[in-house]
């Protein structure tokens, strides 16, 4: 007769883990500037607002609101150990999207009159009303 080991719930376990891994691609992506060439890290496009992280979309054409207020994008030193320091923190002004909850998405001012769609990272779907203007772009 084979003895059985109990059973261990690993819901949690796996949750965490999981949790864990898709929060470390946020950071840095890798591209290569020559298409096959040396690759270089650069920094992904994260927004803090409201208490909130934002990743940047390619969307730049969306219908803006009103402001609402400072919004900052974190520094970054995306090759540590080259004697550059990165980017320093940078501050914006967030604004809201027509039709959109801020919890949801908002649009960050890039330069004036340019707007840039960023979403919030616990949205795992676009809602419809923010799937038909990323659809359009």
């Amino acid at each position: 007769m084979k003895a059985s080991l109990p059973r261990v719930d690993q819901g949690p376990a796996r949750a965490l883990l999981a949790a864990t891994l898709l929060s470390l691609p946020v950071g840095c992506t890798v591209t290569s500037a020559d298409g096959g060439g040396r690759a270089e890290a650069s920094c992904a496009y994260v927004v803090e607002y409201d208490s909130r992280r934002y990743l940047g979309r390619e969307e730049t054409d969306i219908p803006v609101g009103e402001s609402l207020g400072s919004a900052t994008r974190p520094a970054c030193d995306d090759t540590p150990g080259d004697g550059d320091d990165g980017e320093g923190p940078a501050l914006m002004t967030a604004f809201a999207v027509r039709g959109v909850d801020p919890a949801v998405a908002v649009a960050v001012a890039e330069d004036p009159g340019a707007y840039r769609l960023v979403v919030a990272e616990s949205v795992r779907e676009l809602p419809p009303e923010l799937r038909k203007m990323t659809d359009r772009s």
